[in-house]
C-alpha cells in the first residue's frame, strides 16, 4: 500500500480549511480528516487534516486505512455512518485501541464520489451523535467535501504546471548534457554585469579540439568525456564565477570583478595546464588539445556581446597562430580576423572556379632510386596573390569544413591524373599516389567516396596510398579502426603521416591497419648530427619492421641523411635530395628523364 501523505494543517489550503472547519462545527465535532484515494487501487494516498485550535490537546491526524472502513462508507453512499468506536468489530480492533485512546467514542463517515468511484472520505471525530442532520444540511456537507476535493486538484494541476513551467524555463536555459548555463543564460548574466555600470568582468572561451569528432564516435559515452572536462573547468575558476557550455565543443567563462589582464592570463594557463592532460576513456587516454581566447571589459565597449565577440575572435587567432595556447583580446585582432574572413570567401570561390592544382613530389626506393610513385600536395592559384602554400590555408579550410570538397577534388584529381600517367609511362609495378586526408574527411561513408572516385578514374586501389597524421591516428577509436579496414578492403593502403611527432602513438601500431609509417621530417634533419636522433629513428624503424610496416623518410635533402637512412633499412623516401614538387609538366620530364626517353 502507498504510505498516505500526511498534510499538516495549517498546510492545508485556505478554502480546504474552511469546508473541513464548517463540516466540524455542523456537526460540533472536534476535527475533520479528508482522505484522497488511489485511482488504481483505492488506497489512501493523500489525508489533510482540520482541528480547532482553542482544543486543549491539539493531536495530529489518525489515519484509518483498513478495507472494513471503505466496506463501511460504500454501505452509507446515500446518508452518513455515524460509527460508536467500542462497538467496532475485531476486524479493526487495532483501530479501535487507538481511537479509545485518543478519547474518539464516535465517527461520522462521509463518502466522496466522483461518478462511481469512491474518491476520498470525510470523517469527523466526536460529533454530536444526538444530532439529527437534515438531508439538506448532508447535501451541504456533500458539496464541501466536493469543493475541498476540488481544491486540492486545483492546487495539485497549478503545483504541476508551476513544475513544468520550471523545467521547462531550465531547460531552455541550461545545457542538457552537462547542467551547465547555455549561451542565453550566460549572456543574460553578462548583460547585468554590464548594466551595473562599470563594473569589471572578463569573458574566456574554452575551445576543445577534434571534440565533435570524438563525440560521434563515443556516442552517448562522450558524456562521461565532457564531464570530465567540466569537473576540471570548476577547479580553475572561483565560486563565483560562471561556467557555461556555448556549444558543442565551447565553454565560456565569466569571471566577475576582474580588473587585471595578469588575472585572467593565470586563469586561462590554469585552464590551459589541466586539460592538457590525458582523460579516460574506457581505460584508453584521450588527448585534447585545448584554445582559451578571452576579453576584458576596458571601457570601450557597448554591450556584453561586443565582450563575447572579442573573446571570440581572440580564441580564432589562438586557434590559427598558437594551437593549444591562450590569446587576450587586442585590436590588430579585428583587421585580421577581417583577412581570414576574405580568404574563407575566395578559397569557397577557388573551389568553384577551378584555382587549385596540384604539384607532386617523387617518392623513391632509398636502396635502389626506383621511382615508385609520387605524393600530391595542393596549391591555390590565386588571381591576385599568385601561387599560395598549403600552410596557408589548410588550417584554415579545416576549421571551416572546407576541407572535405577540398579534399574529395584533390582525390579525384590526383586518382586521374595517375591513372593519365600510367597509360603514358607503362611502368611494372605501376606508379602509385599518395594522397593525404584530413579526419574530418573519415566519415562512415567515406570509403565509398574513394570507391567511386576509383571507379571513375579507373585507377587501381593497390596504386592509391591515403595518407593521415598520427594526430589523427592517435584519436582513433573503434568506428575510425572499422573506418580504415573498410579502405583496406578496398585495397586501398594507408599510410601515417608524421610519424614520431606523439610517441604515444607507438604502442598503437599493431592493432592499427597501417601499411607504411612516415617519419616526420624534423627527425629526418637532425640524422647524423644528433646521436639521440639517430637512436630514434632506429627505433622507429625497428619497431615498424617488426610489425611488418614499411617506412617512408620525410624530407631527406642531403646525401649523409640519405646514406644514414640506407645503413639503418629505411625503404623508402622523398625530398629535395630527389626532387621539389613538380608541376605535371615537370612531372612528365622527370619520368622521362628517368626512363632515358
Amino acid at each position: 500500500m502507498e504510505k498516505p501523505l500526511s498534510i499538516p494543517s495549517n498546510s492545508v489550503p485556505p478554502l480546504v480549511q474552511d469546508c473541513l472547519r464548517a463540516i466540524t462545527r455542523l456537526l460540533h465535532g472536534k476535527s475533520a480528516l479528508m482522505t484522497l484515494h488511489s485511482a488504481a487501487s483505492a488506497d489512501i494516498i493523500e489525508t489533510y487534516f482540520w482541528q480547532d485550535e482553542k482544543q486543549a490537546s491539539a493531536q495530529s491526524a489518525l489515519v484509518l486505512d483498513s478495507r472494513w472502513w471503505m466496506k463501511t462508507m460504500r454501505a452509507g453512499r446515500t446518508t452518513p455512518q455515524i460509527v460508536n468506536a467500542i462497538a467496532l468489530p475485531d476486524e479493526v480492533a487495532d483501530d479501535r485501541s487507538a481511537l479509545i485512546s485518543r478519547g474518539i467514542q464516535t465517527l461520522a463517515l462521509f463518502p466522496l464520489y466522483d461518478g462511481n468511484r469512491l474518491t476520498g472520505s470525510i470523517r469527523v471525530d466526536n460529533p454530536d451523535s444526538t444530532l439529527n442532520l437534515p438531508p439538506v444540511q448532508f447535501e451541504l456537507v456533500q458539496v464541501a467535501g466536493q469543493l475541498a476535493v476540488r481544491m486540492v486538484r486545483a492546487e495539485r494541476d497549478l503545483s504541476e504546471q508551476m513544475r513544468r513551467s520550471n523545467r521547462l524555463a531550465y531547460q531552455n536555459s541550461h545545457d542538457q548534457q552537462t547542467g551547465l548555463p547555455n549561451q542565453q543564460l550566460f549572456l543574460d548574466s553578462a548583460r547585468s554585469i554590464f548594466a551595473k555600470g562599470r563594473r569589471p568582468f572578463a569573458i574566456l572561451l574554452v575551445d576543445l579540439d577534434y571534440y565533435p569528432l570524438l563525440s560521434d564516435r563515443l556516442a552517448e559515452e562522450s558524456t562521461d568525456l565532457v564531464q570530465q572536462v567540466v569537473t576540471n573547468l570548476h577547479t580553475c575558476v572561483r565560486a563565483d564565477d560562471m561556467i557555461a557550455r556555448l556549444g558543442e565543443d565551447r565553454f565560456g567563462i565569466l569571471l566577475k570583478d576582474v580588473e587585471e589582464t595578469s588575472f585572467v592570463e593565470t586563469v586561462a594557463q590554469r585552464i590551459l595546464e589541466r586539460l592538457r592532460h590525458p582523460f579516460t576513456h574506457d581505460g584508453r587516454a584521450v588527448t585534447i588539445t585545448t584554445v582559451v581566447g578571452a576579453a576584458l571589459r576596458n571601457g570601450h565597449q557597448q554591450n556584453a556581446e561586443l565582450v563575447l565577440q572579442e573573446a571570440c575572435i581572440a580564441v580564432i587567432q589562438a586557434r590559427q597562430n598558437c594551437p593549444g595556447r591562450f590569446l587576450m583580446f587586442d585590436y590588430s585582432m579585428r583587421d585580421q580576423l577581417l583577412q581570414r574572413m576574405e580568404m574563407e570567401s575566395e578559397l569557397r570561390t577557388s573551389l568553384e572556379h577551378a584555382q587549385l592544382l596540384l604539384h607532386y613530389q617523387p617518392i623513391s626506393e632509398l636502396k635502389t632510386g626506383r621511382l615508385i610513385g609520387f605524393e600530391a600536395l595542393v596549391r591555390w592559384q590565386h588571381p591576385q596573390r599568385g601561387l599560395i602554400w598549403p600552410n596557408e590555408f589548410i588550417q584554415l579550410s579545416e576549421e571551416t569544413g572546407l576541407i572535405i570538397p577540398l579534399g574529395l577534388w584533390v582525390l579525384r584529381e590526383a586518382c586521374r591524373q595517375m591513372r593519365l600517367w600510367q597509360d603514358h609511362f607503362p611502368i611494372d609495378p605501376p606508379l602509385m599516389i599518395s594522397v593525404n586526408i584530413s579526419p574530418r574527411q573519415l566519415n562512415p561513408d567515406f570509403y565509398r567516396q574513394v570507391a567511386n572516385i576509383l571507379a571513375e578514374t579507373s585507377l587501381p586501389p593497390t596504386c592509391l596510398r591515403l595518407e593521415m597524421t598520427e594526430s589523427s591516428i592517435v584519436r582513433s577509436d573503434c568506428e575510425m579502426v572499422q573506418a580504415l579496414d573498410n579502405l583496406r578492403r578496398l585495397g586501398v593502403q594507408l599510410y601515417i603521416d608524421d610519424f614520431g611527432t606523439g610517441y604515444s602513438s607507438l604502442g598503437y601500431l599493431d592493432s592499427l591497419p597501417v601499411d607504411a609509417i612516415k617519419i616526420d621530417r624534423s627527425f629526418v634533419n637532425n640524422l647524423g648530427r644528433a646521436k639521440s636522433t639517430t637512436g630514434v629513428v632506429q627505433a622507429i624503424i625497428t619497431l615498424a619492421h617488426e610489425l611488418d610496416i614499411d617506412v617512408v623518410a620525410e624530407g631527406v635533402e642531403t646525401f649523409e641523411q640519405h646514406s644514414v637512412l640506407k645503413h639503418l633499412n629505411c625503404e623508402f623516401m622523398q625530398g629535395f635530395f630527389i626532387s621539389e614538387p613538380l608541376d605535371i609538366p615537370g612531372v612528365e620530364r622527370y619520368i622521362a628523364g628517368l626512363a632515358g626517353c
